[in-house]
């Protein structure tokens, strides 16, 4: 009871009226007043609780439907690569197929190194101006400047700069005097990502090791025109053309001199950088250039082309494109990694040899992930029937128990699963071996669905199998076309913003504010009622104690009176 102050005294005066008396009619009034709204709240707790419980059971289920309903399921695959040349993989959705893939040879990038050099400050560019040189792969060239006295490492660094589609890096060989080496590769692999590099302006990188050598000559006197008329020799260097003129009757010496003294000049007039010798009794020359080299010598007597052997030992690497058969075709591509071939597919060629490939559906994916909705389903019936049992022996009743939003659940469901069913045409044989056609109906027992008398569903997988290898189409439509309405439903009763359930939940929280209400209301109802009995009990006992006063007087005084007239 709370404090009342002055009333502290309550029940000194009658012994009966007091606090103790107070708090036991005040508790009365509450187990008949309050205690019934409190049980009802905590009934309202429950459910709440049961209810939260069950959409959590139901937003697992929904999870599982749209895994079907969206036929992305259906439409994942299963890759297997029987061979080690290729890895596969293939996107969800791609038709089931095999083929058979034979490489020949894998894609390449075109690599190069450099003769050594002693150190990273070696000087590349010894002329007294800046020079400006050419790189780059396939038909795409950059030019890159290098100013006087530029490094090896600077050619390095402006190498990279330029992007061009080629990585230049130096290494440290550790071999000899001279031991690092500049290596060029193509960022790109195939046949046509050659790498293309005149670098005649500069100190002879050694990038190109290639002897040109002529037909063999007796002595240098001998002819290399003897056509009658003055022809042309030229140079075709990624497609900058150095030419001149080889007059009629000129000789060995004549055709090498002009070389040596600059005869041979592009368009701009620019002299080729280059030096000729007579070696054994064949002209011969180097070229400062890499790439797309051409020599035209047609109409004289020296033949380049026929007597040169142009192996390039500082070529690590040739630039080449990828070949193999797709099921006996031949194929040919500029990369290991070949997505154009098959929609949906990327194959990555890893080394020479045949390997098969199937791609079929993931047929166990499918299963397993219908498994697991049996099983939340049967979870949620489960939970659905102890919400609204009826027990008539114990008395017993389940928290939803004749709640028509948790009672419809079942029914519906089960017709969504159970009550959708597809007529299809099929070709059937007779005994005779004729073929026919006739109306057939696919529904879940096809699908391989059964319900028992308690409401749990079963799966048989074997079934299921059987039906999607007869008939693929039609059963992932079915599964589609009845995960879709139970999905639909799920979201109306269940899971939705604005479901069957998620109002329940509403109504509930709601009767229970205002059950909350009630009981404060009725205990300050309570509270301003025995405050006032308080007053009143206390005004009670001070009258009393009054009387007891006046009364305890009266007695002395007849007391004292008797006790004179003895």
């Amino acid at each position: 009871m709370a404090d009342l102050g002055t009333l502290s005294s309550l029940g000194i005066g009658s012994g009966v009226l007091n606090y103790d008396v107070i708090d036991k009619l005040k508790d009365a009034d509450k187990n008949i007043m309050v205690k019934p709204l409190e049980n009802k709240i905590d009934i309202l707790k429950k459910k709440e609780s049961a209810l939260s419980q069950f959409i959590t059971i139901g937003s697992t289920v929904k999870t599982d439907i749209l895994d079907i309903a969206d036929g992305s399921l259906f439409a994942k695959v299963n890759t297997n690569v029987n061979g080690s040349s290729v890895e596969v993989q293939a996107n969800d959705g791609v038709m089931p197929q095999e083929f058979t893939i034979d490489v020949k040879q894998l894609a390449k990038n075109d690599i190069f190194e450099s003769a050594g050099f002693s150190s990273l400050t070696s000087t590349v560019n010894s002329n007294s101006q800046p020079v400006s040189i050419d790189i780059g792969v396939g038909e795409t060239l950059s030019s890159i400047t290098l100013q006087p006295g530029a490094t090896l490492e600077d050619l390095k660094n402006a190498i990279n700069d330029a992007k061009a589609g080629v990585t230049a890096t130096i290494i440290d060989t550790g071999i000899g005097e001279n031991p690092y080496k500049l290596v060029l590769k193509a960022e790109e692999t195939g046949k046509d990502n050659i790498i293309k590099f005149d670098y005649s302006k500069l100190e002879d990188l050694g990038l190109n090791t290639v002897v040109y050598k002529s037909a063999h000559y007796s002595a240098d006197t001998d002819l290399v025109n003897k056509s009658g008329s003055t022809q042309t020799f030229s140079i075709d260097i990624n497609g900058k053309t150095y030419s001149m003129d080889v007059a009629d009757s000129a000789s060995v010496k004549d055709f090498i001199d002009a070389i040596n003294n600059g005869e041979l000049k592009d368009n701009e007039g620019n002299s080729l950088d280059i030096s000729a010798d007579f070696v054994d009794g064949y002209i011969q020359f180097n070229l400062k250039a890499i790439g797309d080299i051409k020599i035209n010598d047609d109409n004289l007597t020296t033949s380049f082309n026929e007597n040169t052997d142009f192996t390039n030992d500082n070529r690590i690497q040739t630039a080449q494109n990828s070949k193999f058969t797709y099921n006996g075709v031949e194929i040919e591509r500029s990369s290991n990694t070949v997505e154009d071939l098959i929609t949906g597919v990327k194959i990555e060629l890893k080394s020479t040899g045949e390997s098969k490939i199937k791609i079929d559906n993931n047929i166990d994916s499918i299963v397993e992930s219908i498994k697991k909705f049996v099983a939340d389903y049967n979870a949620m019936v489960s939970n659905i029937q102890n919400l609204t049992a009826f027990n008539k022996d114990t008395g017993d009743v389940g928290l939803f128990q004749g709640d028509g939003d948790f009672t419809r659940l079942e029914s519906i469901f089960s017709k969504d699963l159970f009550g959708t069913t597809f007529s299809y045409k099929t070709e059937k044989m007779d005994r005779n071996g004729n073929k026919y056609t006739l109306n057939a109906f696919f529904s879940a027992a096809n699908a391989g669905f059964s319900m028992d008398r308690n409401g749990m569903i079963s799966f048989d997988e074997s079934k299921f199998k059987e039906s999607y290898q007869e008939n693929p189409d039609i059963t992932q439509r079915w599964f589609e076309t009845t995960f879709t309405k139970l999905k639909d439903d799920f979201e109306k009763t269940i899971t939705g913003d604005n479901s069957n359930l998620s109002l329940l939940n509403n109504e509930i929280k709601d009767e229970e504010k205002r059950y909350e209400e009630r009981i404060d209301a009725m205990k300050e109802f309570l509270d301003t009622k025995y405050e006032i009995m308080a007053k009143q009990f206390a005004a009670y006992d001070e009258m009393i104690n009054k009387f007891n006063a006046m009364s305890q007087s009266l007695t002395m005084a007849i007391e004292q009176a008797l006790n004179t007239k003895k």
